[in-house]
């Protein structure tokens, strides 16, 4: 695990946590698959049987008000919310409006944004990481965002 992610403000709280809450969501299999690569590398740096309860959701079921609903309520509990995309020039309508609607939930626990891109050499998403790192702001959350270090197979 890299530095950044030991750096967080939360990071020592959560080391003495039994339960790391993670709300995901995910355009396709491949950024489905990026995110449980990075919980289970998050759940080997904080070792001591630390569970982490994980819920991914993908795009095409925040295209359901009832879901999106279910999903941004989902995210309001958590402790790490992570977005895990393709680059783009800005991010899908169903995650622009899932976000709104997390967003607009209030909770008290510490929350991190995460947002997962693909390798920098397929692109950039300084737009989509500008956004979400405003979303980030506007919730006090801190934000990371990370690109893939290798190629997908």
């Amino acid at each position: 695990m890299d530095a950044t992610l030991t750096n967080l403000q939360v990071w020592s709280a959560w080391q003495k946590l039994n339960r790391i809450v993670v709300s995901a969501v995910h355009e396709d299999f491949a950024t489905g698959v990026r995110v449980d690569d990075f919980c289970q590398t998050l759940a080997k740096c904080l070792g001591r049987d630390c569970e982490i309860a994980k819920e991914l959701w993908p795009l095409t079921e925040l295209r359901t008000p009832k879901l999106r609903a279910v999903a941004a309520g989902e995210a309001a509990a958590a402790d790490l919310v992570i977005i895990s995309v393709h680059h783009g020039e800005s991010l899908p309508g169903e995650i622009k409006s899932w976000l709104d609607l997390w967003s607009k939930q209030k909770a008290t626990r510490p929350k991190v944004l995460l947002a997962l891109f693909d390798p920098l050499y397929l692109g950039t998403s300084s737009s989509i990481h500008a956004f979400l790192q405003g979303v980030a702001r506007k919730g006090n959350m801190e934000f990371l965002a990370r690109s893939e270090d290798k190629p997908e197979d």
